[in-house]
């Protein structure tokens, strides 16, 4: 018998300024700072948005004063 295999589903959704987020949550920002075709050296964005923002997981700490931050949880 050989070795399961685990199979990943991203489920992910991309983030961006139309995503809604939890009401009294700040909105998502984008903006562009630096860009290519203006002659910069690279092109950098700024990304401003709750940590709630998107797909994402809230660790226990969230909700449980004595909850594991998500660094303590195994993927």
């Amino acid at each position: 018998m050989g070795k399961p295999s685990a199979e990943w589903i991203d489920i992910s959704v991309p983030i961006g300024s139309n995503l809604p987020v939890w009401p009294g949550d700040p909105p998502v920002s984008m903006n562009r700072v630096l860009d290519l075709s203006q002659g910069d050296a690279a092109t950098v964005s700024r990304l401003s948005c709750g940590v709630h923002t998107g797909t994402h997981v809230d660790a226990p700490a969230h909700f449980l004063e004595a909850g594991r931050l998500l660094h303590q949880i195994p993927l």
